[in-house]
């Protein structure tokens, strides 16, 4: 066998020692335990599970993890640090690696290092925002805010897609109240005023209304600008009456009630057909016509399929939950919560705006690797002039070695199904206007027909008169 043959041999062996050896389980397999123990609220446990990675693949997601554990452990600081660490690898990773970039078109997606969803990015700051509230430095908490939108315009003017998520609704409210929980009260209302519109973009990318109680609130700080002109309008928008607009969120405990888990990618398979006469040359062309064929199938139905590419991708598939409504009670006051995110919908419909574009990343991959494999085929057909008997065992040693280099490709063809996975599923609202003094607080998650499926209380909380108390609290059934 001569010097080309012998390293195909070789190239071909290596790639199919790479094959056996690169896949690993799917991310959500080592975040089992952890995420379990978390559920039975043993935050000592879940850490000690965590597995720390080897290199930078997941390691932004350990940071989150770990953050958002350290968090509900009431472990702040620590929380704080943990997240802080994951906004400098978010902005590392910005810086790509080509070796990673050409390793993930020899193998998958998952190679590449994770550098997180736009939610989850902006998810950080909102965790940093009530770490800081529970800290008593409720100036940090603002400037996590404000960070979070201003990520979220960089984001969508740099996205390779139109994004539905351009404006985080939630943390704009958020960002309101707290401006007014600080006498800040234009800086407020343009904040409100931001949260509207990001509702009704929420409105028509998610399909999820604006609640109420942003009316209210636009009403009241209008009000107290002597804005009345936009008072009436945001009165008669809302439906509110006079009285709608009394008390302050200076009285006010006001809990962010999470609940759930929030959707979570898993794999799934399809084929996409290479047909008769089609050009392999050029592999972006025919990749962008596969992705075609893929959701429009009737197009290839008359003719004939050469070869079916089977490929790999991720889709999000949403966590049973039982909790659809929650309620907050105390001082023998009781409120039923409002949602005002919901990170399911969120996740669905942010992915399906990107979903042909890794589609069409993974039909070129996939498709270069089923090429390698003809051509390792093709070039023992073609090596050299040979008698019947040599050609014949070159011929079988090409098509085995094409053999091996299709199922490296195989088996190396697993879809990106990484997420940050402890987030929850929804984010309600509930307000009291309470007294100062002490009071404790209990919390119900109910089921769609009012019937409480877990409850939990909150011992003395302090509320001071004229500071308003910012909690969060969660609920994983």
């Amino acid at each position: 066998m001569n010097t080309r043959s012998t390293w195909l041999l070789r190239g071909a062996s290596a790639l199919l020692l790479l094959a056996f050896t690169g896949c690993g389980a799917a991310y959500s397999g080592y975040m089992g335990g952890s995420l379990k123990r978390m559920g039975n609220r043993d935050y000592e446990g879940a850490l000690a599970k965590l597995e720390k990675p080897d290199g930078k693949t997941n390691k932004l997601l350990y940071r989150l993890e770990k953050g958002l554990i350290f968090h509900y452990q009431g472990q702040y600081e620590f929380s704080n640090r943990e997240f802080e660490k994951a906004e400098r690898l978010i902005d590392d990773l910005y810086t790509r690696s080509a070796s990673r970039e050409v390793a993930a078109l020899l193998t998958n997606d998952a190679i590449r290092p994770y550098t997180g969803e736009e939610f989850e990015r902006v998810l950080i700051h909102y965790y940093r925002a009530m770490n800081y509230q529970h800290l008593g430095d409720p100036q940090a908490a603002l400037v996590e805010c404000r960070k979070a939108n201003l990520k979220l315009e960089d984001y969508a003017e740099v996205a390779e897609y139109e994004l539905g998520y351009r404006n985080d609704a939630f943390m704009q409210y958020m960002t309101g109240m707290l401006y007014e929980a600080e006498g800040e009260l234009n800086d407020a209302y343009v904040s409100y005023r931001d949260a509207e519109k990001g509702y009704r973009a929420y409105r028509l990318a998610f399909g999820f209304q604006a609640p109420r109680s942003l009316g209210r609130d636009l009403a009241r700080t209008a009000q107290k600008l002597g804005y009345e002109q936009e008072a009436v309008q945001h009165m008669l928008q809302y439906k509110l009456a006079p009285e709608d607009l009394e008390g302050d969120i200076g009285e006010e405990v006001v809990v962010f009630v999470e609940s759930g888990f929030v959707a979570r990618k898993h794999q799934r398979e399809i084929n996409l057909p290479i047909m008769e006469g089609d050009d392999t040359g050029a592999v972006w062309v025919l990749s962008d016509r596969m992705v075609y064929r893929h959701h429009h199938p009737h197009v290839y139905r008359g003719g004939r399929v050469k070869y079916w590419l089977r490929v790999a991708l991720p889709e999000y598939r949403e966590v049973s939950s039982q909790v659809q409504r929650v309620r907050l009670s105390g001082g023998g006051q009781s409120v039923e919560g409002t949602v005002l995110e919901n990170l399911n919908s969120i996740a669905l419909k942010n992915f399906a705006e990107k979903e042909d574009r890794i589609l069409l990343r993974t039909a070129a991959r996939a498709l270069a690797k089923y090429l390698a494999a003809k051509g390792v085929e093709k070039a023992f057909e073609e090596d050299g002039d040979d008698d019947d008997g040599e050609k014949l065992v070159k011929e079988g040693v090409g098509m085995l070695l094409g053999a091996l280099v299709n199922l490296f490709g195989a088996a190396t063809e697993a879809a990106d199904t990484r997420s940050w996975l402890s987030l929850p599923g929804q984010i309600h609202m509930a307000r009291l206007n309470l007294p100062p003094g002490t009071v404790d607080l209990m919390i119900e998650f109910m089921d769609g027909g009012g019937r409480v499926i877990e409850s939990q209380v909150m011992p003395a909380v302090e509320i001071e008169k004229g500071k308003p108390v910012f909690l969060n609290y969660r609920g994983y059934r």
